[in-house]
């Protein structure tokens, strides 16, 4: 076992194995750029190869092909030796995958839930998986996997506070963790105030999250929870999403306008646009003129009574 010692490199100060930096630290399996092929290129002694490995075209070639990686590069040019001082600078580090956390700390103390969509991308030799991805789905219980818990950006509810979740994919994390927090005050005899959440994905039969869970809370607790669906691929020639669902539904004028209450939005970056035009057509609804719907729309973002999480 071959041991370097670093001095707050990586965010590491200590002694440390080459395997380890490799496993743990550097992104060996991320998409190369060129910048790392140039550099590469600076230790091969073949100019042959050296041009090969300069020409941009290349690069994209083996991208598309083979979707390759770091790894695939040092394998395919092994003529080409960096030291290993070099190779630690080329090799950028592993960055941390954020999750979002689906249970409550009330409901369940002692465990932490979350729900992880599976990064595949294909090439023109098949599909591959994410770095992260890939290692999540080969855990088997028992195994250890290095995590911190990290604040997320959206403050919760209190029970009191009527609200209304907005989540697309796995985008429903966060909405299951305050629905489970509030299902736990609940049954345990706090009053709790109305939520509603509008989930949507692209297939019912397949892609409906904590389908049953939801279905029964929304059976057991109906008197203050509200499910909303949106399956934009079912119907061939009608896509339906949340945001046109929002646009129509009684509990966005009532929760958002008369009871003051929280909206929650989580999902990809292409959701938030959307929804604020449906909050907009829905706050008309209520009366409002087209510029006192836009205001009241954006005063709930202004106020810090609308927040999101988007990726």
């Amino acid at each position: 076992r071959t041991v370097i010692r670093l001095s707050h490199a990586f965010g590491v100060h200590d002694e440390i194995s080459v395997g380890a930096v490799f496993t743990n630290v550097l992104d060996i399996f991320g998409k190369p750029n060129m910048s790392f092929l140039q550099k590469l290129a600076t230790f091969e002694e073949n100019a042959e190869k050296r041009k090969v490995m300069l020409d941009p075209t290349n690069l994209r070639h083996l991208c598309l092909h083979k979707c390759a990686t770091y790894a695939d590069l040092l394998l395919l040019y092994k003529s080409a030796r960096p030291p290993l001082a070099a190779l630690l600078a080329m090799i950028p580090m592993m960055k941390g995958r954020a999750y979002s956390i689906t249970t409550s700390p009330s409901a369940s103390p002692d465990s932490v839930e979350l729900c992880i969509l599976i990064n595949i991308f294909w090439c023109k030799e098949g599909m591959r998986y994410g770095t992260a991805s890939n290692m999540l789905r080969k855990l088997k219980i028992g195994d250890t996997v290095f995590c911190r818990v990290k604040p997320g950006s959206m403050e919760p509810p209190k029970h009191d506070q009527s609200v209304i979740c907005v989540g697309i994919g796995s985008g429903v994390a966060p909405h299951m963790a305050l629905i489970r927090d509030r299902v736990f005050a609940s049954t345990n005899g706090v009053k709790v105030s109305p939520l509603s959440l509008y989930f949507g994905n692209r297939f019912e039969a397949r892609e409906f999250l904590y389908r049953s869970e939801l279905e029964q809370i929304a059976t057991e607790h109906g008197d203050w929870f509200t499910l909303h669906t949106a399956f934009s691929r079912d119907v061939i020639g009608k896509k339906t999403y949340v945001q046109d669902l929002v646009a129509v539904n009684n509990d966005i004028r009532e929760n958002l306008l008369q009871r003051k209450g929280l909206l929650y939005v989580c999902g990809n970056r292409n959701l938030p646009e959307p929804l604020r035009k449906s909050l907009v057509e829905s706050f008309e609804t209520d009366g409002k003129s087209r510029s006192e719907a836009i205001l009241a729309m954006e005063e709930m973002f202004t106020h810090g009574r609308a927040q999101q999480e988007v990726w």
